[in-house]
């Protein structure tokens, strides 16, 4: 957990990596670290999940234990994925399926925040939304266009997006559509610029100041992880 001095920091000084796979941006950074099943990372803070490209058949009983007790008894482990769908990798979307559930059943049980991975399956995603989306989720790692975007924010769900230097103009007219309040920033694991630089392309693309984008962002992450991040609040 970290330690007392990083609550000095106002909030508004504050950057969160909303989905990272390792803690390097610095001690001035929030940073959530992606955890798949039984490894073990340093972090302060983290999602727990087994990810559909390393998960080739459903969880056995012992599996998703582990994600309820971690859940319910670490304190860092403030959400649970990331996991999901991906239609290039992995074993068959059907038996992806299966395990998501398995896994939504967890978050669902009780109420914990969902990160999400999706690579062109989100027709059979928000069907899922629909019939097992009891808490709340955000799709990491998005770049596609504005009207799928505009689907995911319809079903309720949260967006992390990862600006860079080069970006498609379909991407950068998604990222300008994104309401405020629904979008978080993350490095994933593309260690090729951080989550600083991250927040001025964005800010920029808002005409907004870092230092507002900081307040919204630290915001938007206090109420999706709010089971939790109260806990380590002052």
């Amino acid at each position: 957990m970290q330690s007392k001095a990083f609550y000095s920091l106002p909030n508004q000084h504050i950057y969160i990596d909303f989905h990272t796979h390792s803690m390097w941006n610095g001690d001035d950074t929030i940073e959530v670290v992606s955890v798949h099943g039984h490894q073990q990372k340093q972090c302060h803070y983290y999602t727990l999940g087994f990810h559909p490209w390393w998960t080739l058949a459903p969880l056995e009983p012992t599996e998703l234990s582990l994600l309820l007790n971690k859940y319910q008894h670490d304190e860092r482990c403030i959400g649970l994925g990331e996991f999901g769908l991906d239609n290039l990798k992995g074993p068959a979307l059907d038996i992806q399926e299966k395990i998501l559930i398995q896994q939504l059943n967890i978050a669902n049980q009780v109420a914990a925040p969902v990160v999400i991975h999706c690579v062109r399956a989100f027709d059979r995603l928000l069907r899922l939304r629909k019939s097992q989306g009891n808490s709340v989720w955000a799709i990491h790692g998005f770049v596609r266009n504005k009207i799928l975007a505009s689907q995911v924010l319809d079903a309720g769900m949260y967006i992390s997006v990862a600006p860079a230097d080069k970006m498609t103009p379909v991407f950068i007219e998604m990222l300008k559509y994104v309401p405020l309040d629904k979008v978080f920033l993350e490095t994933d694991s593309d260690f090729s610029m951080n989550i600083k630089d991250r927040y001025a392309i964005f800010a920029s693309l808002k005409n907004l100041k870092v230092e507002a984008l900081q307040e919204i962002i630290f915001q938007n992450f206090s109420t999706f992880y709010k089971n939790k991040w109260k806990y380590h609040l002052g």
